[in-house]
């Protein structure tokens, strides 16, 4: 069981991963073509929450799930602020 959920902690970061890659290339996205972006970067947040749902029905801890959540955030705008300002 502890190994599962090991498993499950270690895909839980390569999307994690994932998603902050996606968010940092939808901000460059926007930068480099402007306000065509819109349902691009509507999407970004939908898909955190579908992926909050999955995890949620994987029965990972919400305390692990919203850290993820707060992390992902924290990092995309300490990107943008650093890069895109």
């Amino acid at each position: 069981m502890e190994n599962d959920k090991g498993i499950l902690l270690i895909n839980m970061i390569i999307g994690t991963l994932g998603l902050i890659i996606i968010g940092i290339g939808l901000l460059k996205y926007y930068e480099s073509v402007g306000g065509t972006a819109f349902y691009a970067l509507s999407g970004f947040p939908l898909l955190m929450i579908y992926l909050h749902y999955l995890e949620g029905k994987a029965r990972l801890s919400n305390k692990i799930l919203w850290i993820r959540f707060i992390i992902v955030s924290l990092v995309l705008v300490i990107v943008y602020i650093l890069f895109f300002r």
